[in-house]
């Protein structure tokens, strides 16, 4: 009995792990690379849908008026702005404030090419987006033809924020209308446009002649402190027409992510892209074990011989597919959070690593190196001590 509890205290799995340092590399490198490719994908998919909710979760206010017809951020359709004051008569509501969208062609005057810009028009007094820029300098939207530029566009829009910090203005054309880039603000992309712009609701007007002042694309509302968001919205459902329906930020966020998941193809892209990141990191897995195993037969074939279990041979071979998932998580997660940096960098999406996708890359490591651990015993649960012998 002091045997076997002597053995059993032994790093058995380590020592096998560790015995030859150039196959242990190997393995470590090839599972690092495919989590790696797990992480990117993760990264770049969680970054578009998070960014396709940034501008919504930056709404200044707890509900939301849409367009019954209404399906994602930037689509343009309108509804009466006598629909969004009818909410002032709800008890709980303290204010409400119209958001205009509009989609426009803005100028790059330097290569003279023009590209999609998504306008935001809000009111001054009371904006339906929360802009630490603008609550920092309220008069960036006084002049007549002021828009303030997002810094995270992409960099065909042209060098406007270097433009606008060195000479505080950039002048160009936003469809035909003559426009001054004032400020600069920082909020990033989505699908709708290649560049961000807000102005004030008057100046909207300038760049939107053909749109009535009497229709909005969204309304917020704003809550007295401490008054419950879902009891406000059903009492508005009670006596709203048909035609607007109303959303907490939470729903209007999650309704945009659900659209692009089933309106595109991205959802099924990454999906596809995770699944070969783990294969191939099991493939790799199975590959350095099963070698371990046929390498090392005559030594498990002895401890089975001389009374050890099925299972404690097996849990040898488990034990060290657990090690090599252990060695490899490190390294993959600093590459990534380099490889991170570089995508939030050279593409303004929202790539950030967060505790939750870390975890969830690890547990697929350990289930899928454990996978190939069990698959790599298949001929060590068929040994038989006496072939060997």
């Amino acid at each position: 009995m002091k045997a076997p509890a002597l053995l059993r205290r032994t790093p058995l799995a380590w020592r096998q792990a560790i015995h030859r340092p150039m196959r242990l590399a190997a393995a470590i490198a090839g599972v690092s690379f495919a989590n790696v490719l797990v992480f990117f994908q993760l990264g770049l998919s969680g970054g578009l849908y998070d960014s396709q909710k940034r501008p919504i979760q930056r709404i200044n206010g707890e509900l939301v008026m849409v367009s019954g017809r209404y399906l994602y951020l930037g689509e343009q359709l309108n509804f009466p702005r006598a629909r969004l004051t009818q909410a002032l008569g709800v008890e709980g509501v303290k204010a409400v404030t119209p958001l205009y969208l509009g989609l426009s062609e803005w100028l790059n005057r330097d290569t003279r090419q023009q590209k999609q810009a998504l306008v935001f028009g809000i009111a001054p007094e009371n904006p339906g987006l929360q802009l630490p820029e603008l609550a920092s300098d309220p008069l960036l939207l006084q002049r007549g033809d002021a828009l303030l530029f997002d810094t995270r566009s992409k960099a065909n829009a042209g060098p406007v924020a270097a433009t606008v910090r060195r000479e505080g203005r950039y002048e160009t054309e936003l469809g035909g209308v003559r426009a001054v880039v004032t400020g600069l603000f920082s909020l990033g992309l989505t699908f709708a446009a290649d560049i961000n712009l807000v102005t004030s609701s008057t100046n909207f007007k300038n760049y939107f002649p053909n749109q009535s002042a009497d229709d909005i694309q969204m309304g917020v509302i704003q809550l007295q402190p401490g008054v419950d968001p879902l009891r406000v919205k059903a009492t508005l459902a009670t006596f709203l027409d048909p035609s607007v329906k109303v959303f907490t930020i939470e729903e209007l966020a999650a309704a945009e992510v659900a659209y692009w998941r089933r309106n595109t193809s991205f959802g099924l892209i990454f999906g596809l892209g995770v699944l070969v990141g783990l294969v191939v990191g099991g493939i790799i897995v199975y590959q350095i074990l099963y070698s371990d195993v046929g390498d090392h037969l005559a030594e498990y074939a002895t401890l089975k011989a001389i009374g050890y279990s099925d299972n404690f041979v097996v849990g040898i071979i488990l034990q060290e597919s657990l090690i090599l998932a252990l060695l490899a998580f490190a390294p993959s997660l600093l590459l990534s959070l380099g490889l991170y940096g570089f995508l939030a960098r050279s593409t303004s999406l929202m790539v950030v690593m967060s505790a939750g996708r870390a975890l969830l890359v690890f547990g697929f490591t350990l289930g899928v190196c454990g996978i190939s651990g069990w698959l790599a015993t298949a001929k060590l649960r068929r040994l038989d001590p006496a072939e060997i012998f």
